[in-house]
């Protein structure tokens, strides 16, 4: 009778918790359906449903994390393109600039390519459709299309203006960008993101190597990969992973997320050294490889801390063609530390987590198969940290106002022909850019637009340098306030006008002082409308900072084993 009376009262209580929530779904959602109504019909200027509503439901899903999305129908295509790597179109990114729409990138190959559209072509029309100062979006949808069908574009370029017919095709832009054999045969494979089969894309890369080179390590860069598909971040890992281990397990509120995924193959690299490159935008699947690569001892992970995303997103099907992105799981690696930040969790939804003491915002520890020590809840510490490079301000005050790309438009042709070892910007030519900035009307002064592009894209140390700026305006605002007090400021202010001139002095100067990194992103700019995003890697590996410390520890097999089997 107590049994009975025990689970009757345990029914009663799940049951009455059910209920409650019920209650309060339907209640919430019929004032949401009232106010709703009554706002179409009363509120006092024409408003548009579909957009009230869209901005409604994108209000309330970023209150639970940033990836949890709604995606209407007109954004579905885009949304699968992410996920597959494949779209009907030209093949070409497009980019605004001032009030035009440019072609930014033209991928080896394909229509655009063919065609030969060049990064900084403005597209004046598409089909008769006038394109100016319209959104890069709508641009967009006018260039996609079911493939086979021909779109006709005209582009203005250095003033005059031509028509093109470019027949659409099929498009899937491969994931790696680049492979190839480093010093003492050490192969080098860059994986753009995790789309369908970019697993097979990685096989197909390395076999190519191996035809003239019997490989003695890898480097595997995941560097500012931001992931994909889960499936492709296990079959990667199976590459170099035995068979039947485990690879990443998620846990979510339905059982069905509560998963372990383990390697189904037997590896076809397992005795291969390996490095993993990642920095603090290796996200999500990037995250799952280096963190199964790094807890199994397979090999070492070379860089910096990863993003911390470790947050699993289903999509699901909604009425009208939409869909609904929504995080159902987080991440754990083998050690069952979770991946996520939870700095950034905590920033985004801090309101459904309850009060939690300084111990337990502490990462806790774990430990790896070799039973070294790991730490949870912050993306993935690299074994080996390298010092990322420092960008000064005035570089990103030029990338924003995409003088740098402008400028190359002016001298693109001058290399045309010119083999890729022997682009390089000459002390002539960057005189030539100072010349080019200061008639555009470059102020060398930190605008607070620029400055908060640059404070959510600078490192502390860079950040420092613009605090001369800061101290000027809040010097500035106290004499404005004392003046109208009556106090005379004439000598401050005089003596304030030559403080700025002297700082305003110094950067100008800086165009000079950094010239060797800015000259740098001339030179990528003007390899990349040449030989595209695989020349500029290419180009770049001998100097890396990230691939030179890969390579010290793959040329040193007992410095290899010591970090993989500490004493």
């Amino acid at each position: 009778m107590k049994k009975n009376s025990f689970f009757l009262l345990l029914t009663l209580l799940i049951t009455s918790g059910f209920v409650s929530s019920y209650f309060e779904i339907t209640k919430n959602l019929e004032i949401f359906n009232n106010i709703y109504r009554e706002i179409n019909t009363y509120y006092v200027d024409p408003i548009d449903p579909g957009e009230l509503m869209h901005n409604t439901i994108d209000s309330m899903l970023i209150r639970l994390d940033p990836y949890t999305k709604y995606i209407p129908e007109s954004e579905v295509e885009d949304f699968r393109f992410q996920t597959t790597g494949n779209y009907g179109g030209i093949g070409a990114t497009i980019r605004k600039i001032d009030e035009n729409i440019i072609i930014y990138k033209p991928y080896r190959g394909f229509p655009a390519d063919k065609a030969g559209l060049k990064m900084g072509d403005i597209l004046t029309e598409i089909d008769d459709t006038k394109i100016k100062d319209v959104d890069v979006s709508d641009v967009s949808d006018l260039l996609k299309g079911t493939p086979g069908t021909i779109v006709e574009v005209e582009i203005e370029r250095r003033g005059i203006n031509k028509k093109i017919n470019i027949t659409r095709e099929k498009i899937h832009i491969p994931s790696v960008q680049y492979s190839g054999i480093l010093e003492k045969s050490i192969g080098y494979v860059k994986l753009r993101k995790f789309t369908k089969n970019c697993t097979q894309e990685v096989k197909e890369a390395m076999k190519e190597l191996e035809k003239t080179n019997e490989l003695t390590g890898l480097i595997l860069d995941l560097r500012s990969n931001p992931g994909g598909l889960l499936r492709e971040s296990i079959n990667l890992a199976n590459l170099f992973i035995n068979k039947d281990e485990t690879v990443v397990t998620t846990n979510g509120k339905s059982t069905e997320w509560k998963k372990n995924y383990t390697t189904k193959y037997d590896p076809i690299y397992i005795d291969l050294p390996i490095v993993v490159l990642v920095n603090s935008t290796s996200a999500s699947a990037s995250e799952i490889v280096a963190g199964a690569i790094q807890d199994l001892d397979r090999g070492v992970v070379v860089g910096n801390t990863t993003f911390g995303k470790g947050l699993v997103q289903q999509s699901r099907k909604l009425s009208y063609n939409g869909r609904l992105k929504v995080t159902v799981a987080k991440y754990y690696t083998p050690s069952g530390r979770c991946i996520q930040d939870m700095k950034k969790t905590k920033k985004y939804n801090d309101y459904l987590d309850s009060e939690t003491t300084e111990e337990e915002e502490e990462r806790s520890q774990f430990f790896t198969r070799n039973k070294r020590v790991v730490y949870d809840g912050g993306g993935i510490d690299p074994d080996i940290e390298v010092n990322p490079i420092e960008y000064p301000d005035i570089l990103g005050k030029l990338i924003r106002q995409n003088l740098i790309l402008k400028y190359g438009n002016t001298i693109a042709d001058d290399f045309e022909n010119v083999p890729l070892e022997r682009v390089r910007v000459s002390d002539k030519t960057y005189k030539n850019f100072v010349n080019y900035i200061k008639k555009k009307g470059f102020e060398f002064q930190t605008s607070d637009e620029d400055r908060d592009f640059l404070f959510n894209n600078l490192t502390l140390n860079e950040m420092e340098e613009l605090e001369e700026d800061l101290h000027i305006q809040v010097i500035e605002k106290s004499l404005k306030n004392l003046k109208k007090k009556g106090s005379n400021v004439d000598y401050l202010n005089k003596s304030l006008s030559i403080l700025k001139d002297t700082i305003l002095k110094s950067k100008q100067n800086d165009i000079f002082k950094h010239q060797t990194i800015i000259k740098k992103w001339l030179n990528d700019n003007l390899i990349i409308r040449h030989f595209y995003d695989e020349g500029k890697i290419k180009n770049e590996v001998g100097d890396d900072p990230y691939i030179k410390t890969a390579l010290e520890v793959l040329n040193d097999e007992e410095k290899y084993k010591n970090i993989l089997r500490p004493n």
